[in-house]
Order: C-alpha cells, then structure tokens, then sequence
C-alpha cells in the first residue's frame, strides 16, 4: 500500500483550520482495503438489539390495533433490510464521486423542507407537519437533512468555500444553518434543528472555526429562541413540566411520568424481556420516544448501560476513522455523521430521563421508523467508505 499524505491537515490542536490548497487524486490515494470490520460489526449488533427491542415495546400494541404482536416489528425488519443493503451498495462507492453534487443535495432537501410545509401535502401526526405521503411510507426529509449538512460543511471548509477564520465566513455558513434550522423549526420539530445545528456545529469545530465565533453566534441567537420558546404556549408548559411532570401528571407530564416509572421499576437487572407493564398501555408510544424506557424497565441499570456502551463504541470507532480518514472532507463528513449519532442519542436519553423537555426526539437504530433507520444505515455505508481508504490500519 503506496504511503498518503493530507497537506496541511491536522487535527493537532496547533494546525486546526489549515486545509490542502489541492485535492488528492484518485490515484494519489492510498490502495483501498476492506472497510473498518469493528465498526461494521458494532453496527449489525446496534440493528439487532433495536429490532428486538422494538418487537418488545409494540407487540402489544401491534396485537391491539392489528391483532398481529408482530405487526411493527415485521415493517422495522423491512426497513432494516433496505437500509442494510443500502449500506453494503454504499459502502462501495467512492465517496469522492458524489462529493461534487453535495451542494445540489443541499439544495434539494431544503426544498423538501419546504414542500413538507404545504398544507394538504405534508402529513401532520401529532400536531407536527413532517411527512411527505408516498405509498405505503411516509418519508421524513428532515432526516435526510442530517448527513447532507455535515457533507455541506465539511465541502465549504475543505475547498475554502468561506474562510471558517473570519467572522464573515462564519456568517455565510450560519446563513445556510440557520435556514434548515428555521424550516424545520417551522413544522415544528425543534429537537431536529437542535440536532442539525449540533452536527454544523460539530463539524465546524473539528474543521478549525475557533471557539470565540461559536459564542458570537450564540449570544444574539440563544436569547432570541428562549424567547420564542417561552412565548409559545404549548413549548413553555412543556420546558416548565420537565422541571417537575409530577405538576401535570394527565396532561403534558403523563409521558415523562410513565417514563419516569418504567425506569424506576426496572432495579438493577430488571424485569425481563418482555415483562414491561407501562409498554402495555400507560406509554402512549413505548416503541418510539420512550423506548429507552422500556429498555431500562425490562434490562435494567444493567440493560442500559451496555446499550449506551454499545453506542459510545461505535462512536469512539468512528472518530477514530475520521482521525485517520484520507482527506479533509472525509474526515469532517465522518466527524458530523457520528457527531448525528452522539448528540441525538444523548438528548433521547435526557428526554427519558427528564432532564430536558420531551421534544420528541428518537434513539439512534433502537425507535420505531422508516426513514430514521434507513438513512442511519446509509450514513454507516458511508462511514464503512471512507474507512477503506484509511491512511492507517486500525
């Protein structure tokens, strides 16, 4: 294997921001291998656990409104098998041939956010609007607009598109940030924005944007959501009930409670698989949201903490193959799809907790739903891509 190089790119602390002035060719690159195996093995183990855990928490409800317990359980399968191919087909493309289409990528799921936003096209369930009908699906494109910001700003920092070491380039990419933020904020899905805005952030950061821009940013923009978020009655009884959901126990605090019970009641090893009491008909969706709940009622502090080692894992490996990624745009993309992952896990398993308000967001690989899984597995093909071109064997 011929020996590669990155000019300029470090991700010491003393070299952060620099980038090569030119790109690598595809002959400079270094022999592709097999993709990472621990990382593609962690993955598999994650799906696995998921699915069981999602055949758990909805096969009362599956035998309630469809008489089948295998009813969603069967439709996740269905997803898994897409998205596992997906990744497999994925994982053998090059991610330098779609690297030129990054910004038309951008382009077409800010139109899809728009498009959601159409009254009588964009499906409503519980008061949010963000769902496009197909047949037999639904999609979520806000989902798509996960791994397509990381790529976007990873391309803009790798081909100097705005200078990350002055404020006005930084302005010019929280323009594009801040759009996606507000149309997703506008169906509203709050912990999505939070997220995309998470991933940019992420990326910008591990891309050489130094921490005093971040705090610009933050001090006009902060205040102007807590704002919003206060003034709106339905967000700020939910941010008031998560300082205590016992205030509101049928109305806006009865998830959070029924959540709270169902990890208090799972002890040290728990109740068993499948021996969950508030999955059968206190948590409205035990296999959403809330599925981490049912997995500390039914696996206990046991249960819990291997799924969240399971899941710090896959995220130690990933960084560890965007450290040792080939380029500058690989390493940034890897850096915001595992930072996806991260952050999104943590605010689930808050939201459970009821450290922070319900936002409805979901676990990573574990809650029920289509798109979610499908696209996650497409970020791992990605991921599993730029692993086999690693300037070192891990």
């Amino acid at each position: 294997m011929t020996k590669y190089k990155t000019k300029g790119y470090s991700t010491g602390r003393e070299n952060r921001g620099k980038v090569s002035e030119k790109k690598p060719s595809l002959a400079s690159r270094p022999k592709m291998h097999e993709f990472d195996f621990t990382f593609f093995t962690l993955v598999i183990i994650i799906v696995c656990a998921g699915l069981v855990m999602v055949f758990s928490a909805s096969s009362p409800r599956g035998l309630r409104i469809a008489g089948d317990s295998f009813h969603f359980v069967k439709k996740q399968l269905l997803f898994a098998v897409i998205g596992f191919a997906g990744m497999m087909i994925i994982s053998r493309i090059d991610y330098r041939k779609y690297e030129p289409y990054v910004g038309v990528f951008m382009l077409v799921c800010l139109g899809l956010l728009v498009v959601v936003l159409i009254p009588g096209v964009g499906v409503v369930h519980n008061g949010a609007r963000r769902w496009l009908p197909l047949p037999g699906f639904e999609l979520q494109p806000s989902e798509f607009m996960k791994p397509v910001m990381a790529m976007f700003i990873a391309k803009i920092i790798q081909q100097k598109t705005y200078n990350p070491n002055k404020i006005s380039g930084i302005l010019r990419m929280a323009v594009w940030i801040g759009v996606a933020g507000v149309l997703m904020f506008a169906e509203p899905h709050v912990s999505g924005a939070v997220v995309i805005c998470g991933i940019a952030a992420v990326v910008m950061f591990a891309g050489g944007v130094k921490l005093r821009y971040f705090l610009a940013c933050a001090v006009p923009v902060i205040p102007t959501v807590t704002y919003i978020l206060m003034n709106d009655p339905v967000r700020s009884k939910r941010i008031l009930v998560s300082l205590n959901p016992f205030l509101d126990i049928r109305g806006t605090g009865y998830q959070s409670v029924q959540g709270l019970y169902a990890i208090s009641s799972g002890g040290l090893f728990g109740q068993g698989l499948g021996q969950s009491i508030q999955k059968t008909s206190f948590l409205p969706e035990p296999y959403n949201d809330f599925i981490f709940a049912v997995i500390c009622e039914e696996l206990g502090l046991l249960g819990a903490i291997l799924v969240i080692a399971l899941f710090a894992a896959l995220i130690l490996r990933g960084i560890m193959i965007a450290i040792n990624a080939p380029d500058t745009f690989s390493s940034l993309t890897v850096f915001g799809i595992m930072s996806h992952i991260a952050i999104q896990t943590l605010f689930n398993i808050c939201v459970v907790a009821c450290i922070i308000p319900n936002t409805g967001i979901t676990l990573p690989f574990f809650s029920y739903g289509g798109t979610a899984l499908i696209v996650l597995m497409a970020e791992m093909g990605i991921v599993l891509n730029i692993s086999r071109y690693s300037r070192k064997r891990l």
